[in-house]
């Protein structure tokens, strides 16, 4: 059995971690470059045209400038680019991977066997939402929902990869994780809490969910999503790491948990992948959930920050048209607190707050409430 891992970041490697070879340390390298370079660039001249035009234009609407920014080379260049660097991202890991998959399907198989650490429940007949079986977040090739047989765990192993290589090249940190940001959080905010059972809403391939077994060791930590292949990988992968998770296939909004199962509900980064009507599901099934005195923490992008700039706004827009999050902009005016106490939560519970990343340029937006 694996000795549990004392301390996770970015760059943390585990027994399903493919081995790269020099041509893809080459490809990736490129990559990562690539990013850095489009960011500085967008940080710079983009920026300067963007004001300039609302200026020329009178307005503070970051959707006015968009058009005007449309037909400017300098912009043109840098979406082009942009796209183009976050395909050949997915090609160069897809390539990565499936090359490796005899034996890394030997080594999760192996740590499958290990029964000792954690489980996993996949549901067959679950039907995915419209929303999530037809959108590519991020340009991932077959999304979230990616189930290619039975034993599949490509899904998985791209996401952690491309997450990865993404946060590095847009320069939002090499050792911090948004579950550390939440971890930080919560102790800063609560000292007091201790939890003893655990819910990441929404988990992937359970990077952040595993931040919450490192975080609370005594406590029973599971994860539920909506993609199969997801957690395939989840699964030894945790097991890799030593830590005993749950898994679970279902809607964060429909868990099938018993009410009043948990001490905390966590999401990261879930709030703006998904549709209003789902975003309030999420909040009354965050309540069902919880125990009297329980802890609900949703940590996303600070897209609600009310001082955000309007640059980064038109950017936000950007993602919307050419990377694949049709649901960004409709959460960034949605009231998550309002919507937390319309599941059931007293307002005076209810906080909202933004955690700065130990070592990158963002702060992450924290939203949640206490159960009475």
């Amino acid at each position: 059995m694996p000795k549990p891992i004392a301390q996770l970041n970015r760059s943390t490697l585990h027994a399903l971690s493919p081995p790269q070879s020099s041509r893809d340390r080459g490809r990736q390298s490129f990559i990562f470059h690539t990013k850095r370079q489009l960011g500085q660039f967008a940080r710079t001249k983009l920026q300067n045209e963007f004001e300039q035009a609302l200026t020329e234009q009178n307005t503070n609407c970051p959707e006015a400038s968009l058009q005007t920014l449309d037909g400017h080379p300098a912009f043109a260049a840098w979406s082009a680019l942009n796209i183009g660097s976050q395909q050949q991202m997915w090609r160069a890991l897809g390539d990565m991977i499936i090359r490796q998959v005899p034996e890394l399907n030997r080594v999760a198989e192996e740590l499958v066997g290990d029964s000792s650490l954690g489980s996993l429940q996949l549901n067959p007949d679950l039907r995915l939402p419209d929303y999530f079986a037809d959108t590519a977040y991020h340009g991932q090739p077959g999304g979230y929902c990616l189930d290619r047989d039975s034993g599949d765990w490509y899904a998985g192993a791209l996401q952690e990869a491309g997450g990865t290589l993404y946060s590095r090249g847009t320069g939002t940190g090499a050792k911090d994780s948004k579950g550390q940001a939440v971890v930080r959080f919560v102790e800063t905010t609560f000292p007091t809490f201790s939890p003893r059972q655990v819910v990441d809403l929404g988990c992937g391939y359970g990077g952040q969910t595993s931040n919450y077994a490192v975080a609370f060791p005594d406590a029973e930590i599971h994860g539920v999503d909506l993609g199969a292949g997801l957690l395939r990988y989840a699964h030894p992968r945790a097991r890799a790491l030593g830590l005993p998770i749950h898994f679970k296939q279902a809607c964060a909004s429909a868990t099938g948990f018993p009410d009043a199962s948990f001490d905390m509900v966590v999401s990261n980064i879930l709030l703006h992948e998904i549709p209003r009507e789902m975003l309030e599901a999420v909040m009354r099934e965050s309540f069902r959930l919880l125990k009297p005195g329980g802890l609900v923490v949703h940590q996303d992008v600070p897209t609600q920050r009310p001082d955000t700039p309007a640059f980064q706004q038109w950017l936000s827009n950007w993602q919307v048209a050419h990377n694949d999050e049709p649901f960004w902009r409709s959460f960034s005016v949605t009231s998550v607190p309002d919507a937390l106490v319309s599941a059931g939560f007293l307002r005076e519970t209810v906080f909202e707050a933004y955690e700065p990343q130990v070592d990158g340029p963002l702060v992450w937006y924290m939203v949640g409430a206490r159960k009475s």
